[in-house]
Formats: C-alpha cells, sequence, structure tokens
C-alpha cells in the first residue's frame, strides 16, 4: 500500500514492538539511553529495557485545547523517540524530530497513531514502526522502515503456528460475542471471558517472545487485499461525527477542538472529562453494550506531569 512506501527499506514483521526491536538492531553505534515520550504504551519500551538501554521520559502534558511536549533539546542522549498521537496534524512531533536531526542524534518515529493521515511520517526521521493491527482487522502486524540504505539484517522467522491460531479464534469470538449483544441475546459471560484470556494469552506471550518473528502469512495476506482508503474514510466519517456530537455535550471537552479532514485521520477522538463523570459515563456505556479501554495505564516507574 502506498501508506507503507516510506524510507528506502520495508519489513512486516509480528508486532510493534518486533519493529522496534528490528530497528535496535540495526543502529550502528551503542545505544546507552534513549529518550521517550512519558505517555506510552509498556509495549513501546520492552525493547529497550530487554536490551538494557537506559530509558529517559520527556513529558508529555495531556490538557485542554492538545498535547504539549516538554523537551530538553540540549540532552545528551543516543536516541530520540518520537510519538505523534491519535491522528491529528496538531499533534506531530515533526519539529522536534528536525530538533534532534540538527544535533545528528538518531530519531525513531512511532507512526502508529498517524498512519492513515494524509502526512503520516517526518521525512527527516532515521527510522519508522507501527503496530498495522490497531488499525487493521488482522491478527498481528508491525512494520519497520529505514529512512536511507537497507536494514542489515534481513533474516526473519515465522512466528509460532499455534499462537497466532489462538489469536484468531479468540477474535472470532470477540465478534460472535458483540454480534449475540447487537442482536439483543443475552450476554454469554463464559465466552467472554473466555476470548479475553486468549488475548492476554497472546500479550503475555509477545511480552517474552517477540524478536526477529515476521508478519504471519494470514495477516500479510488481508493487509494485501484491504482497501485503505475505504477504511480511512469510514474512519473520518466516524470522527467528525464524535466532533459534530460530542461538543454539545457540556461535560465533555474534545482534547483536540478540530479536525482538519483533509489532512488528519484519528485512531482516537480522545475526550476529557472530570474524574467524578468518567465513572458515570463508563458506566453508562457499559449499559448500552460499548466497552471503553482504558487507552495506556500509566507504565510502571513513571511519573505524569498534570
Amino acid at each position: 500500500h502506498g501508506i507503507l512506501e516510506m524510507g528506502t527499506d520495508q519489513h512486516f514483521l509480528l508486532s510493534g514492538r518486533t519493529a522496534i526491536d528490528w530497528i535496535l538492531q540495526d543502529i550502528e553505534q551503542p545505544i546507552k539511553n534513549v529518550y521517550m515520550p512519558s505517555y506510552c504504551c509498556e509495549s513501546m519500551l520492552q525493547p529497550f529495557i530487554d536490551r538494557d538501554i537506559r530509558i529517559i521520559f520527556y513529558n508529555v502534558i495531556i490538557k485542554d485545547g492538545g498535547i504539549r511536549y516538554v523537551i530538553d533539546y540540549t540532552k545528551d542522549v543516543d536516541v530520540f523517540f518520537a510519538n505523534s498521537y491519535f491522528g491529528y496534524s496538531s499533534s506531530t512531533m515533526d519539529f522536534a524530530i528536525d530538533n534532534f536531526k540538527e544535533r545528528n542524534i538518531t530519531v525513531i518515529e512511532d507512526i502508529t497513531h498517524r498512519l492513515l493521515s494524509k502526512q503520516n511520517h517526518s521525512p527527516k526521521a532515521d527510522y519508522y514502526a507501527a503496530s498495522l493491527r490497531k488499525w487493521f482487522p488482522i491478527p498481528a502486524g508491525g512494520f519497520a522502515a529505514k529512512n536511507n540504505n537497507s536494514f542489515k539484517k534481513d533474516t526473519k522467522y515465522n512466528p509460532p503456528h499455534n499462537l497466532i491460531e489462538k489469536k484468531i479464534a479468540a477474535m472470532n469470538q470477540k465478534a460472535a460475542y458483540i454480534s449475540s449483544i447487537n442482536n439483543g441475546d443475552r450476554e454469554d459471560i463464559e465466552i467472554k471471558n473466555n476470548f479475553l484470556a486468549q488475548f492476554s494469552e497472546f500479550n503475555a506471550n509477545l511480552l517474552v517472545n517477540y524478536r526477529n518473528f515476521s508478519i504471519d502469512c494470514l495477516s500479510m495476506q488481508l493487509l494485501t487485499d484491504i482497501n485503505i482508503s475505504n477504511i480511512r474514510s469510514k474512519r473520518l466519517e466516524n470522527a467528525k461525527l464524535l466532533h459534530d456530537r460530542l461538543n454539545k455535550i457540556g461535560q465533555i471537552r474534545l482534547l483536540f477542538e478540530e479536525l482538519d479532514v483533509l489532512e488528519d485521520c484519528p485512531l482516537f477522538v480522545p475526550i476529557l472529562v472530570s474524574r467524578r463523570y468518567k465513572k458515570l459515563l463508563l458506566c453508562h456505556l457499559i449499559e448500552n453494550n460499548i466497552y471503553a479501554p482504558a487507552h495506556w495505564p500509566i507504565p510502571l516507574g513513571i511519573t505524569l506531569t498534570k
């Protein structure tokens, strides 16, 4: 797909963390530390932890009107890790990437959130990583690209067959469960607990066994057949509807007030609510069979500035 034709070399891998680890293996100079955003998923940290790379955090402050980054541009680091949030062009980190590249510091950009936006990567980053299963109905999938030259490494291994099979079974059970709810049938708690357990098992396996695996054949085939423009159009249609309707609810504030339908393609439409109203809202959503997961619980050992 055209959206993934960036850089000069691309690899399709098992997961986003596999992609990050693949990139780390390619960086020639020793990596003692990495400068990462404080608002992140633990799976993004894992490859650095497993390679004993010290993680230094810059602060990501989420508040009314958008996202603010508190970055020390003089920091002595080996790698700068950028993440542009939610697919809104107003949150991209291109300015920070430019700054660190002027100091000749290696930059990895996680492009997962901006993958379907019109400008989905910074042209100056050295490497790009993405988790493809955040966007597409595929069992697994990560993406790594290098901006200049080819990756030194090319040898990948097929992922464990039983791991992918379990993920597919869990996805099928979840689809059947959601369909039964939408049809007004009684909820089957056992089915729900079963597919949740299988998703947890898949993620637990990835935690310890993710290096050097390629994307599985089924996910690659599905990815090849997916109509990206249709997905982008539907996402934008949904996001615009949410922006229009949520603006009319007094207790809810949109993190990003504006949606640029020509440039953006949100992965999420993030909202801000009071702690008290959050509990009421979650209960209301659950009563209507909408289950809103926490987007990135705070990783262990990180203190976020309010």
